[in-house]
């Protein structure tokens, strides 16, 4: 994939640069490029630190380019989107939305925190196994799965393609416990549109069997210096996780914000993903006052790559600001 999508035009570039180092960002965007994206992107994963007890490992999957739709966002019509898009540097023809999930070493665990599309989705995704090869981590090296949520592009890296066979079968695999619920309630599918019931279907033909799978509970330490933070309105057991170590502290947001160029520059666009829209706009609001007024770095599942950094205020709006940016 070119970068050439990323890449600020210079105007933008050098608000970008001034207003990182005043930190006091001005303009329209809500991307700034981070000179790691080129290299960290071809290498499909970086590391970077929470403290000194917790190591994060951030995986890229790959990228599906979207068709533009007009039921893709409430709140906006594809010309806008394309605006936004435009405004942050990025090419307008398709929604970009990258996939990036993650490992977390901490306490003597290798933990990941879901597992990407396991090149079950678009053609252009499924680069997280390689990810993983080349950060040194093999599937018989993690020791726990925590899950997020159950939508396809979470979890299809967990089965293999046709058989369902588990990819993980060694880790103990976690879900929250209002997730797990609302997905294999027996009574689910008939009430599922036919287009959406295959999920569904795959779901409750695996997880109940499954004999490594165990359930968490909203605020619960899950592994030393993880906990779970209810974010129920993309889904409706949809959880981040609040890492700490020290004084150091970051929260993995999952999908609360979508692509930061038009989810996080417009906190009131409402996602075609999303079960409650208003639910995971609350939330998505509550998020952003937080990750600014704490200072803390956040990653996002489809961020891009870097998929960490830091929001900041951008006038009456928010930019998002990678690591090495």
């Amino acid at each position: 994939m070119s970068n050439s999508q990323f890449q600020p035009n210079r105007r933008e570039m050098l608000l970008s640069a001034a207003g990182v180092s005043a930190l006091g960002l001005t303009g329209s965007f809500a991307w700034i490029d981070s000179p790691l994206a080129g290299s960290v992107r071809d290498k499909g994963y970086y590391s970077w630190k929470v403290g000194s007890d917790i190591e994060v490992i951030s995986i890229y999957d790959g990228i599906w380019k979207r068709d533009h739709d007009e039921n893709f966002i409430t709140g906006a019509t594809v010309e806008e989107t394309k605006d936004a898009l435009r405004k942050a540097g990025m090419d307008d023809a398709k929604v970009p939305i990258e996939f990036a999930f993650t490992i977390v070493k901490t306490g003597g665990k290798t933990i990941l925190i879901d597992a990407g599309t396991g090149a079950q989705l678009a053609p252009t995704a499924g680069l997280g196994a390689a990810g993983m090869k080349n950060a040194g981590v093999s599937a018989s090296d993690i020791d726990t799965v925590l899950v997020s949520h159950f939508h396809p592009d979470h979890i299809f890296g967990l089965m293999e393609k046709g058989t369902n066979a588990q990819v993980f079968p060694n880790a103990e695999i976690m879900v929250g416990e209002a997730e797990y619920a609302f997905w294999t309630d027996p009574g689910l599918i008939e009430k599922l549109p036919e287009g959406r019931r295959g999920l569904a279907q795959r779901i409750q033909a695996t997880f109940p069997s499954w004999k490594n799978v165990s359930q968490y509970k909203s605020d619960q330490e899950v592994a030393p210096g993880i906990r779970s933070v209810d974010t129920s309105g993309h889904t409706p057991g949809h959880t981040a996780f609040h890492l700490s170590s020290g004084n150091d502290q970051a929260m993995l947001i999952g999908d609360m914000i979508n692509l930061p160029a038009l989810f996080l520059a417009n906190l009131d666009w409402q996602l075609i993903f999303d079960a409650d829209k208003d639910k995971a706009t609350t939330a998505r609001k509550a998020m952003v006052e937080r990750a600014v007024a704490e200072d803390m770095t956040v990653a996002g599942y489809h961020f891009g790559f870097p998929n960490s950094g830091k929001i900041k205020k951008d006038g009456d709006s928010h930019a998002f600001v990678p690591t090495g940016a």
